[in-house]
């Protein structure tokens, strides 16, 4: 058994390493506006974003390899409206890793939209399996606000409330749960990303200091936080 959770991403990029001629490993990040590199209105960050910064600590460790990174995040979406372009953004590249991390926008659906959002996650990976020999890591979502905040940009005002009423409902939790529940059911490599800021705001951090907008995008800060939790989990 390899000492690996991803042994298969190791033999590509070493296949790579010891043969320039192998094909270009290739890694898909699927999501939303955080895996687009969204920071607040009208701006978003192309190279500090956290699998384009995956992809530098990756060349540390294979500096002889390719690894390209896809970026498929689109703002504003949920697993379920991702469904038209799974073939277009994912499929296509035969991709060696995915990451998939949607909840964000889902749970405006509210308690009723669980059971469509861990469908279509399911559904997507059952087609990556089905289609691509790619190793598959679920991401769960960051926290959103729990209250109005500095942050906030005045194009964003309007929308606080909603954001408050999540909060106080629990709704961002209980789909992070019901992703947590479904990757342990189907042995599908989670990173559990949620729980750091769960860790965070247990250890006193306002949390809103590090939303970039002030509601649902992380800084940059985080963002290499979090490629150093994926290296850990890919790479050692």
């Amino acid at each position: 058994m390899s000492k690996h959770e991803f042994p298969r991403l190791h033999q590509r990029l070493k296949d790579k390493s010891e043969n320039p001629g192998a094909r270009t490993v290739i890694y898909v990040a699927i999501g939303d506006s955080v895996t687009q590199g969204c920071l607040g209105p009208n701006e978003i960050e192309h190279e500090q974003v956290y699998h384009e910064l995956l992809r530098r600590r990756v060349e540390k460790h294979y500096p002889e390899a390719n690894f390209n990174v896809i970026n498929s995040g689109v703002g504003g979406d949920t697993a379920e409206q991702s469904r038209t372009r799974w073939e277009r953004d994912v499929l296509l590249y035969k991709p060696d890793l995915v990451t998939i991390c949607f909840g964000l926008n889902d749970c405006h659906r509210g308690e009723a939209g669980i059971e469509t959002y861990i469908t279509a996650i399911g559904d997507l990976i059952n087609r990556i399996r089905m289609e691509t020999e790619a190793e598959i890591l679920i991401l769960s979502t960051i926290m959103m606000l729990k209250k109005d905040n500095p942050n906030v940009p005045d194009l964003y005002q309007a929308m606080v409330p909603d954001f408050i009423h999540l909060y106080e409902e629990g709704t961002l939790l209980k789909y992070n749960h019901a992703l947590r529940s479904y990757a342990a059911d189907h042995a599908i490599p989670l990173l559990d990303v949620y729980a750091i800021w769960e860790q965070m705001d247990q250890e006193g951090v306002d949390i809103h200091t590090r939303l970039s907008n002030g509601i649902n995008h992380p800084d940059i800060a985080f963002h290499h936080q979090l490629s150093a939790q994926l290296e850990a989990r890919l790479l050692e």
